[in-house]
């Protein structure tokens, strides 16, 4: 009946699919969805004709079946080998699809060559449909799920590239769920990766807790930010002499804001110290005294005493270990310097705001005369004021910059403890910041003293930089050295004017 050409063909291939012929059945067939039904009806009653004959139940055949279709042997690789060779352009095409390719492998049971297919996909410049990439990734985690054995290589790729379109798409719920899916320490690479896009101070908390409950390292992808936005500027550490203290950058001010990443859980405060102290190092190096600032009033005031507890809280009775000690100590360093710096700040900004001595109007006139008398009083009051907060300041000054150059225990950025992990960048930072900073805290000092009229202290520098117990005159370049005995030169021909020794000393006759 199916071969009845007189028939209209949709009745035709009924009766083809209730007999297993392929050719009418092919007629009305026009999508690949539809070759593929008709190949695999085909097949099917191929297959139960020829179990009913080898179990001996057609021993009562009725009728002879057609040669092709005996000798057919359909197996499921041919059924979408003939696919790809028919003749319907439509079918072709459509056999190229993703989700048809997909359907084919998923068939045949062919996850080696499905997961081929996905690499080539990723591989290609063309970006794949996000519903595509969706639907890659669940299936593999699907597949994974049952135990099968995949291409850790391609899943991965697969993976990254699904985290990285919930990132472009700012899907943040989800990002931590899929990441986990990933090799820990991949998974910790991409988390880190995202925070770095996450901005909103109000999301932060969340996005922390999701890595939580996803059971990713947070500790390890809260380092890995920090440390990665940090060491994004390659800026070498410059001389003093050879930068000009520039403003705070857009750059600058992600180097300040990523420290909060460390400062959600307590549990991080050692972490927190020793990158912030990085970070400031840096600014230092480059004059960036404000934002040095910014990041050191990032730091909780109680960190220190977090440290300890926590330390004492884990049962131990040893010392903290090496690194967190020295973090601690580095960390008080910087603030000794900072605390210089910005008394020097304050002592010039009112050095250089003296009152202005009034210019005396003509005195023809008793009231023009006394207008005179009672403005010069007043500056002198001025004067008077001035020149005690002035006392006060040049004081304070040198007393923070000698904390500095005179720091307790063995010198200002210098390890207590020399048996933890060695950190070659970290020791030459510190060497190169005793070598810019020490000077120039020396010459701020020496400039305070000599402006009020203090040679003899000023003279005193040389004794405490020539002291073999600090060392300082050591972290002084040639060049440094001579500018400041030049400078100190000054002061002794000023206490000569004034009729004492070059020492500051009466002379003897």
């Amino acid at each position: 009946m199916a071969e009845e050409e007189q028939l209209n063909r949709y009745e035709r291939a009924i009766y083809a699919g209730l007999s297993g012929n392929l050719k009418p059945l092919l007629a009305v067939c026009e999508s690949w969805e539809d070759c593929v039904w008709a190949h695999f009806r085909v097949m099917v009653d191929s297959l139960v004709e020829k179990d009913l004959m080898s179990s001996g139940m057609a021993h009562q055949e009725v009728e002879t079946l057609p040669r092709e279709y005996l000798e057919a042997n359909w197996s499921m690789e041919k059924v979408f080998e003939e696919l790809q060779a028919s003749e319907l352009k439509r079918v072709l095409e459509e056999t190229k699809e993703h989700y048809h390719v997909i359907q084919k492998f998923v068939i045949l049971g062919d996850l080696d060559g499905l997961l081929e297919e996905f690499s080539d996909w990723l591989m290609d410049s063309k970006p794949l449909p996000s519903h595509l990439l969706r639907f890659m990734t669940h299936m593999l985690l699907f597949y994974r799920s049952l135990g099968l054995a995949l291409k850790e290589e391609v899943s991965v790729d697969v993976l990254k590239a699904y985290v990285s379109l919930l990132i472009r798409d700012q899907q943040t719920d989800l990002v931590a769920s899929y990441v986990s899916q990933l090799p820990a320490e991949l998974a910790t690479v991409q988390y880190a990766a995202f925070l770095e896009t996450v901005v909103q101070p109000e999301l932060r908390p969340r996005c922390l807790q999701l890595a939580t409950d996803a059971g990713l390292d947070v500790a390890a992808v809260t380092k890995l930010v920090v440390e990665t936005v940090r060491e994004q500027d390659a800026t070498e550490f410059m001389h003093h002499s050879q930068t000009l203290e520039m403003g705070t950058t857009k750059e600058d001010l992600r180097k300040i804001d990523v420290i909060d990443w460390l400062l959600f859980d307590p549990a991080h405060r050692a972490e927190s110290l020793k990158q912030s102290n990085a970070i400031m190092r840096k600014f230092l190096a480059l004059q960036k005294h404000d934002a040095a600032k910014a990041v050191f009033s990032k730091v909780p005031e109680d960190s220190m005493r977090e440290i300890y507890c926590q330390w004492s809280e884990v049962g131990q009775a040893t010392p903290l270990p090496a690194e967190d000690e020295n973090a601690i100590r580095e960390h008080l360093c910087i603030r000794a310097y900072l605390e210089a710096h910005e008394a020097f700040t304050e002592w010039f900004s009112h050095s250089s705001s003296a009152p202005q001595k009034p210019a005396p109007a003509p005195e023809a006139k008793f009231t023009e005369r006394v207008a005179n008398e009672m403005r010069e009083k007043e500056y002198q009051a001025a004067l008077s004021a001035w020149s005690g907060r002035l006392d006060v300041l040049t004081e304070d000054v040198k007393e923070r910059i000698y904390n500095v150059l005179l720091f307790v225990n063995g010198g200002w950025m210098i390890d207590n403890r020399q048996d933890s992990e060695p950190d070659s960048e970290r020791s030459h930072q510190m060497a190169a910041l005793r070598s810019l900073c020490l000077p120039r805290l020396s010459f701020l000092l020496l400039s305070v003293l000599q402006n009020s009229s203090r040679h003899q202290e000023a003279l005193r520098l040389a004794d405490i930089i020539s002291c073999d117990q600090h060392r300082l005159h050591k972290v002084f370049s040639k060049e440094s050295l001579r500018r400041f005995l030049q400078k100190l030169r000054e002061s002794s021909l000023a206490l000569l004017d004034r009729g004492l020794d070059p020492l500051g000393y009466d002379l003897q006759p």
